[in-house]
């Protein structure tokens, strides 16, 4: 069981769904997982989603960014998707204020995942 606010963490899912589609080419795939993560020594464990695509990925120099306000990448910047650059800011502040935590993994030319970790009861 995680205690949440359900409508802040469906924008959460919600926003990162919506990039996994925006960015994953037609016969792409996207996975969503979904696990408890005991933490051992006595912290609390974890529920971890996981939301991955095979889309174009991210370049490393992008990554440590891509949770600030306003920022999108330059392959963002070319595509004709909309946005300001806010989602993920406002995704990572609504996981922050679950006490839990937000990342992001990539490989370019090979997909992105977005981590989700919320403390689970």
């Amino acid at each position: 069981m995680i205690v949440m606010d359900p409508h802040r963490m469906t924008q959460v899912f919600l926003n990162l769904l919506i990039n996994a589609v925006r960015y994953t080419p037609s016969g792409g795939e996207i996975t969503v997982t979904a696990e408890r993560v005991e933490a051992g020594n006595g912290k609390p464990a974890r529920m971890r989603i996981t939301i991955a695509d095979t889309g174009p990925g991210i370049e490393p120099e992008h990554l440590p960014f891509i949770f600030d306000r306003f920022y999108r990448t330059e392959a963002a910047r070319t595509r004709n998707s909309g946005g300001m650059g806010l989602g993920l800011a406002i995704a990572k502040q609504f996981v922050l204020a679950h006490s839990g935590s937000i990342e992001a993994a990539s490989s370019p030319g090979r997909g992105t995942a977005f981590i989700v970790e919320l403390p689970a009861e």
